[in-house]
């Protein structure tokens, strides 16, 4: 995945989302490749509640649970950590998130993508009962546009309350002089309207 750098933030970041949508993979989505297999599956949904099958067919009621929006919260949840991770080292190391936040969109785009790829795959293996070629691939384009829209709403609600860096680092750098010189106003204003009552 080439990348023309853009902020000190991404490596970081790349090897943290990655992680975790590995993570992802691995726990949520890979034991359901064993379904057919003749052993109990078991899975932990987003809210905590699990799902065991033992000797049932991927066809029905297990395809629908598997499609059904049970991935997504997970997709979701890493959205908003990463998210709020990039806001809160963007404050920290004064980075614009004018340029984090478009990198960050494009790596959790990617991670939302393979994760679908990984679904579709064990998807039509399941149906296929091992011969992959008798079953299609099933498109995951919906799933990725509603992913995709949900990554492009949290970061355009996090951009409109952005300050521009350069707005941020002068008001830290100067807050106390203008403090400072708003005060000397307000003293000049009573000294000068003091003035003027002594002479009138």
């Amino acid at each position: 995945m080439g990348h023309h750098l853009a902020t000190p933030l991404y490596p970081t970041t790349q090897k943290r989302i990655v992680d975790a949508s590995e993570t992802i993979i691995a726990t949520q989505v890979t034991p359901w490749g064993f379904l057919n297999a003749g052993v109990q599956v078991k899975v932990r949904r987003f809210d905590g509640r699990d799902i065991s099958y033992t000797n049932i067919g991927f066809q029905g009621s297990p395809r629908e649970v598997f499609w059904g929006r049970y991935i997504e919260p997970f997709l979701e949840d890493l959205i908003v950590r990463e998210i709020a991770l990039t806001m809160d080292a963007c404050r920290v190391r004064e980075i614009d998130a004018r340029l984090a936040l478009p990198e960050l969109q494009g790596l959790l785009v990617y991670s939302c993508q393979k994760v679908f790829s990984h679904m579709a795959n064990i998807d039509q293996r399941l149906l296929a009962n091992g011969d992959a070629q008798s079953a299609p691939l099933r498109a995951t384009d919906t799933e990725l546009t509603n992913m995709v829209t949900f990554i492009q709403t949290h970061c355009a609600a996090e951009l409109e309350m952005w300050k521009p860096r350069t707005l941020q680092v002068w008001w830290s750098h100067n807050q106390f002089w203008v403090w400072a010189f708003g005060s000397l106003l307000v003293i000049a204003g009573i000294l000068i309207a003091a003035k003027g009552a002594k002479i009138f």
